[in-house]
């Protein structure tokens, strides 16, 4: 063996238990109560090992954009949260919308990223036959964007919308959306268009605007058959949406940190840094999501990572962008809400790890298995920190949970076997994989 990592409290079938691990080849090779022999033995006493966590939902800014991230430093920052595999939007410039730009991607983010990665196509009122050329391209889903953000990708004419669906369904692949009616927000737009606060962006992308595009998308669903998973799900009135349709099946949806932890109480304080599309609502619909996140409702957490430079946010309301970064602090939230007793830390684990996994369909990820790859991440429960963004491995340098206190920290992340990331420390002869789809 490489690896034997032992006197952990390991995740393994829907619980933890006393295990040591042992990793060979990039693998799982043994689990076991007795002594495993190895090259290195890490003790683990004290800490729990987790299988490494799957963000599905994350904005590396590669092509163009690598001011304000790329796949060195997004990638270091997953590690050292906790996060082994990414999925990446295409809302980048150029847009991931042709398999020739997919291919360019795919040779970039190789050359850089330290974790695991995968990516989503784009779909546009122009690229339908891109789309269907892409039957056979290794990628986690149909991107759409039913609300303008980042990007030039808006899409709404409902019957484009009804072909894109239709191919997914005929390839069998995943159509994820962005729920917002452009409609909503450009008549919101207009009525708030004297208001230079950011408390502002919650009256113009409201709950009424996420829960018309729910609804239009799991009509279209409803109609065609094929899997849709609706991305940053924010308010109570989306979530209700979202329980109603379920029983059908083939429906799944995610919930942020930010969409959980914060609300539009958080704008006097945070401004511009708190803006994001969907944007924050109230203390209520924060307690809808911690209901779904308690009950199933929601399947998994993603961060929708999308960091922006200082310079950026500080701009006016409108001219600044929206989105936040989020892969450094995903767990540690979520394990800082286990501490508190809001979430059990299984619970944890299938929402960050096991079930996008599943959903996505991504190859022997996602689980402690023996066979699986070594993707695993130990904390240490009992640590606390507090958030610092200049501190962080992103390179905008801020967090919307700057100075929060979080008890749970990532001590190791292990990437196909590799020990990339250990308290502070990269390995940066780490490199990540693209990871496999099997639909």
């Amino acid at each position: 063996m490489d690896y034997a990592l032992e006197n952990g409290g390991v995740f393994v079938s829907g619980s933890f238990m006393d295990l040591n691990i042992g990793i060979s080849e990039g693998k799982i090779a043994d689990l076991s109560k007795l002594p495993i022999e190895a090259a290195q033995k890490i003790d683990c006493k004290g800490r729990i090992i987790i299988p490494g966590c799957i963000d599905a939902h994350v904005h590396f800014r590669v092509p163009g954009m690598e001011y304000k991230e790329d796949w060195n430093s997004g990638s270091r920052a997953a590690l050292a949260g906790g996060i082994t595999t990414v999925l990446d939007m295409p809302n980048t410039k150029p847009a991931t919308t042709t398999v020739q730009l997919l291919e360019e991607k795919r040779k970039l983010v190789q050359k850089d990223s330290l974790c695991n990665f995968g990516f989503h196509f784009g779909t546009t009122t122009e690229n339908l036959s891109e789309l269907e050329n892409a039957a056979n391209e290794n990628i986690a889903s149909f991107k759409v964007f039913m609300g303008s953000s980042t990007g030039n990708m808006l899409i709404e004419d409902e019957n484009v919308l009804r072909r894109i669906f239709q191919i997914a369904k005929m390839q069998n692949k995943i159509v994820s959306v962005h729920a917002e009616d452009e409609a909503i927000i450009r008549q919101n737009s207009e009525q708030h268009k004297n208001e230079n606060s950011t408390s502002a962006h919650t009256k113009i992308r409201d709950s009424g605007c996420e829960k018309a595009a729910i609804e239009k998308a799991l009509t279209l669903r409803r109609e065609i058959g094929n899997k849709l998973h609706i991305c940053h799900v924010s308010s109570l009135e989306g979530m209700e949406k979202i329980i109603v349709e379920r029983r059908a099946g083939n429906l799944t949806c995610e919930a942020t940190l930010h969409h959980l932890f914060l609300n539009d109480e958080d704008y006097e304080k945070l401004g511009n840094f708190a803006k994001m599309n969907p944007s924050l609502k109230s203390r209520q619909d924060n307690n809808a999501l911690l209901h779904g996140i308690f009950d199933g409702a929601i399947d998994i957490i993603a961060t929708d990572h999308a960091p922006h430079t200082r310079e950026e946010k500080q701009k006016g309301y409108w001219d600044s962008p929206g989105g936040v970064p989020g892969v450094e602090t995903m767990l540690p939230l979520m394990l800082n809400a286990a501490g508190a007793n809001k979430i059990s830390f299984e619970r944890v684990v299938e929402l960050c790890s096991e079930f996008p996994a599943k959903i996505f369909g991504i190859k022997d990820k996602g689980a402690i298995e023996i066979g699986y790859d070594a993707d695993i991440c130990i904390i240490d429960l009992k640590r606390e920190w507090v958030v610092e963004g200049s501190r962080l491995q992103t390179k905008c340098k801020w967090s919307p949970f700057e100075g929060m206190k979080l008890k749970g920290v990532v001590e190791k992340t292990f990437v196909n076997g590799t020990l990339a990331y250990d308290n502070g420390a990269f390995d940066e002869g780490a490199k990540g994989r693209e990871v496999g789809f099997y639909g």
